[in-house]
């Protein structure tokens, strides 16, 4: 196990744990945090795919996620608005790209524009009629739950981070048979964890937001 893998695994599980059982109530903290760990994975899999950079594997591929995990994380701390539309954006491109995985097809850069267009059609369907705070907590469980399993995968030595070269999902479905079964009871934990404070969540969630 190499420090980058404990690292990296370290993190998944801490800002996944946060997002999903904490991610409306904490919306606005949480979503930030959550957009530099996205934007990072997310940036690195651009540097392989569209530059034929090394996942993970060169300065090239972490200074484009960590350029991306900066301008995602601003942008959903500053503009209340982009952040609500990023969080639904960013699971729809997770789900476009481990699609086109999960069909066998070759990712790379068929990949990366299936997720951007699966996300793309989430983002704008959510910016144009709201998003309904039921939602929000399903796709924080969702994606927060994703990014534990990986997180935990990756420490115990079962995957390695190159296998999260075509996102969340990709890493799961490499250890299929304990990732689904552990990613589903997670979500289905945190969802319910959620739920059972929406109100007082909402209400957190307004007054931040008058900052914006």
């Amino acid at each position: 196990m190499s420090i980058e893998g404990i690292l990296v695994g370290l993190v998944a599980i801490v800002v996944g744990a946060g997002w999903a059982f904490y991610g409306l109530r904490f919306f606005t903290i949480i979503l930030p945090i959550w957009a530099l760990f996205f934007g990072f994975i997310t940036g690195m899999q651009w540097g392989q795919d569209v530059f034929g950079q090394g996942f993970a594997g060169t300065v090239t591929s972490w200074i484009i996620g960590g350029v991306l995990a900066i301008v995602l994380a601003a942008l959903s701390y500053f503009w209340y608005y982009f952040a609500v539309t990023f969080a639904v954006g960013a699971l729809g491109y997770t789900l476009g790209v481990g699609l086109m995985d999960l069909l066998g097809i070759d990712s790379g850069l068929l990949g990366l524009v299936a997720g951007l267009v699966v996300g793309g059609a989430f983002a704008i369907i959510t910016f144009v009629l709201g998003i309904p705070v039921v939602l929000i907590v399903l796709i924080s469980a969702i994606s927060g739950a994703a990014a534990m399993v990986n997180g935990a995968l990756i420490i115990l030595g079962r995957i390695k981070v190159e296998d999260l070269d075509s996102g969340l999902l990709s890493g799961l479905m490499t250890d299929s048979t304990i990732g689904v079964i552990a990613w589903v009871a997670i979500a289905v934990v945190a969802a319910l964890y959620q739920l059972r404070g929406v109100g007082e969540a909402v209400t957190a969630v307004n007054r931040s937001a008058y900052r914006y």
